[in-house]
């Protein structure tokens, strides 16, 4: 479905390659059934439907010809804004069409890391499979005739989409193909109200389409029969998600949203799972690796430092974070994260956390994700420091973070490994100041920023940060139009080793090593204890 990620278009010959939707008198009624029970706003959206439907004929839209469509039928892109999401996607859900092959089988995205352009994904992949396999070999020594023929299996969560059936396609296909047997885990937010439910003798398990549609996730019975099929037996069974943790050698994390992961491993009161009780328990006994990309990097901060709980971040950007501030609120929609006519808007720039923090099985500090390509170390700069946190660490994409630390979790040591570098915010003896105006407030910060690339390796040793980066004296040579205002003005560092100041979204960043300061080139410019301040 991403080929422009492949090295050939044509490196798949069948399979679904984009969500299509339907316009005819089955997906209407699909359409007005659902309205009808779930949304205020069905008359006004089915007319439009009918319109469509009444001037074209049945027909297969993507996504964009769809709204497309509608547009023309009298919707507008801003009456499409201003939906709901329960409005929005009871209108995408029930219009999307079963594909199928000729044989009635459901097409599923397939997935070739052979041909993808990102090689240096696949060095992750592998690196994450050898690690399960280590654990899979290391249970095989602990037992005495043990069964050698048990594979490395591989467990997959994928609770961070808004719809967690359509996502399993893609990381199934990447896992399987290695020598490794792949089990979909179906826990979602939907799935721990149903079982609560249940707890209480109610009828939860009945009910998972009406919990799915407060979150929603509309339709996915007819869309995915084999899938909520197993979630209704794992939620009638809820021993079986125990069972089939106990036997993972690694656990992935899909990337979207990580407060719903984080809602998938807690109860609807907000305590921990059984499920989550027990993946801290494996993963402290080195019985389980555990990984994730994007939302699934993010949701594993948690526990405690410094005598404080280590926040999750959310959502927000950099760009006026140190006016807006830092909220520990309810993020916004995904759909709107950018609008001004989002119904839970904060000030302009602001961020939110969740100030008691994700799963827990990283609490040496704050994680965020999609780093230098969306300019976040602002924003994760203002988090680390408002939390009261010693450090925070932004991984690039197509960079993986791999964290090695062992009971009683005092230190741990890490490697980077990928395309990009991770970066790492030092407010060990760093300082934040506000101060309050008629003008409103004032906001610095000050401390140290490293930036680790590929092969680099660090620890955290005591509280204290080690790092070992080699001198350099290459010219730096990357690219001016990387994303990311941070990356390519601390690129200057490599070149002058001098003081570097820029303005940026109404704050003012200076950069300006020490003694202390190390620096190499090797794709990005890599830089340690490089000290900083940030004011607006």
């Amino acid at each position: 479905m991403s080929k422009q990620n492949c090295t050939s278009p044509s490196t798949f010959l069948s399979g679904k390659a984009e969500i299509l939707y339907e316009i005819n008198q089955q997906s209407l009624l699909r359409y007005q059934n659902l309205a009808n029970k779930y949304s205020q706003n069905n008359d006004f959206l089915y007319s439009k439907l009918v319109n469509v439907y009444s001037s074209r004929g049945e027909r297969l839209y993507s996504k964009n010809a769809l709204l497309d469509a509608l547009n023309d039928a009298g919707l507008s892109n801003s009456d499409i804004q201003f939906l709901s999401d329960t409005d929005y996607f009871i209108l995408l859900d029930s219009l999307e069409a079963q594909q199928t092959d000729e044989l009635g089988n459901r097409l599923q995205e397939q997935v070739s890391l052979a041909n993808t352009k990102a090689r240096a994904s696949v060095d992750i992949y592998t690196a994450f499979i050898e690690a399960a396999h280590a654990k899979r070999q290391a249970k095989i020594a602990e037992k005495v005739n043990a069964d050698t023929s048990v594979r490395t299996t591989i467990g997959i969560v994928t609770a961070s989409s808004r719809d967690p059936f359509e996502a399993v396609d893609f990381y199934e296909g990447v896992f399987q193909q290695f020598d490794v047997d792949v089990i979909w885990i179906p826990l979602t937010p939907t799935f721990q109200q149903a079982v609560y439910v249940e707890s209480f003798k109610g009828q939860g398990c009945n009910k998972l389409a009406f919990f799915r549609a407060q979150h929603s996730l509309f339709d996915k019975e007819r869309l995915y029969p084999e899938r909520t099929s197993k979630q209704r037996s794992w939620c009638e069974d809820n021993q079986l998600a125990i069972n089939t943790l106990s036997s993972l050698d690694g656990l992935f994390f899909n990337g979207g949203d990580q407060s719903k992961t984080l809602a998938a491993l807690s109860t609807p009161t907000g305590k921990p799972s059984d499920f989550l009780i027990e993946l801290r328990d494996l993963w402290r006994d080195d019985q389980l690796v555990v990984g994730g990309t994007s939302a699934g990097t993010a949701v594993q901060a948690g526990g405690y430092n410094n005598h404080r709980p280590v926040p999750m971040l959310t959502s927000g950007n950099s760009m006026g974070v140190l006016s807006g501030g830092v909220y520990g609120v309810e993020p916004t929609s995904q759909r709107c994260e950018d609008s001004a006519q989002c119904e839970n808007q904060l000030t302009d720039g602001a961020m939110t956390i969740n100030p008691a923090g994700g799963l827990g099985l990283f609490n040496f500090g704050l994680l965020d994700t999609h780093f230098s390509e969306r300019d976040r170390e602002v924003r994760l700069i203002a988090a680390t420091a408002s939390s009261g946190q010693s450090f925070g660490f932004g991984v690039d994409e197509t960079t993986a973070l791999m964290v090695e630390a062992k009971a009683p979790f005092e230190n741990v040591s890490f490697t980077v490994l990928g395309e990009g570098g991770v970066f790492i915010v030092d407010m060990s003896k760093g300082k934040e100041d506000i101060t309050h105006s008629r003008n409103g407030s004032k906001r610095i910060i000050a401390g140290e920023a490293s930036y680790l690339p590929a092969k680099t390796s660090g620890q955290i040793t005591s509280g204290e940060l080690k790092l070992t980066i080699e001198s350099s004296e290459k010219p730096a040579s990357f690219k001016r139009n990387e994303q990311g205002k941070w990356r390519q003005k601390s690129g200057d560092l490599c070149r002058s080793k001098g003081k570097i100041r820029w303005q940026n979204g109404g704050n003012i960043h200076v950069l300006q090593p020490s003694e202390a300061s190390r620096f190499h080139k090797q794709r990005y410019c890599a830089y340690s204890k490089v000290p900083f301040v940030i004011y607006d």
